[in-house]
């Protein structure tokens, strides 16, 4: 008898974890077959090369799926790639292509950094809150993405962005104050820490 019970439960559990299980292999599934024309600018597995696009592989889930809604509704301006793209998708397939590439693995950028810039950066960061949002090492925190590792240029081209209102954001209003070397300086900095 009681191995009839002990039967019967690992079957029921079984049949109640075994949905939820598929579907997330199958939202992961549908993201990589959606985000496969992504590859072309963000490269295999969002390791994307050379400094103006974003490394979106193991970025944050959160942030890239309300970047993507965001390109697609059109209040984020500044890439017209990424607002021609995003608008194609609909929210549930966004959030699948960003649960794909938040999936991966980070890779750091590969990007050469100016030690001198890199300290200017780092006193820049710690005297306007950026490890409040983006952790000590950058690595992203709750919504917010990881810009440790990430490529310089497209760094400075977004806080530029968000420097013009391009991007609304009251967090990174902290940069409309800032000179166009400052963002180099951070932009250096992030993109060093590894």
């Amino acid at each position: 008898m009681r191995k009839l019970k002990l039967l019967f439960y690992c079957a029921l559990t079984a049949a109640v974890l075994t949905p939820a299980v598929v579907f997330a292999a199958q939202t992961v599934t549908e993201g990589e077959r959606l985000g496969k024309s992504c590859a072309g600018c963000h490269a295999t597995n969002g390791y994307a090369p050379g400094e103006y696009i974003a490394r979106i592989g193991g970025q944050n889930t959160d942030y890239m799926t309300k970047a993507m809604k965001d390109y697609a509704a059109g209040s984020r301006k500044g890439s017209v790639e990424m607002s021609i793209v995003a608008k194609g998708y609909s929210e549930d397939q966004l959030a699948a292509i960003s649960a794909y590439y938040g999936s991966k693995k980070w890779m750091n950028s590969t990007n050469k950094t100016d030690k001198k810039l890199v300290a200017k950066g780092k006193k820049i960061a710690a005297e306007n809150g950026c490890f409040d949002c983006h952790g000590a090492k950058g690595e992203g925190m709750d919504a917010f993405p990881r810009i440790g590792g990430q490529n310089k240029g497209y760094m400075e081209e977004a806080m530029k962005r968000y420097k013009e209102g391009l991007i609304e954001s009251e967090e990174m209003a902290v940069v409309k104050d800032m000179s166009e070397e400052q963002l180099t300086a951070l932009s250096e900095f992030f993109s060093s820490l590894r």
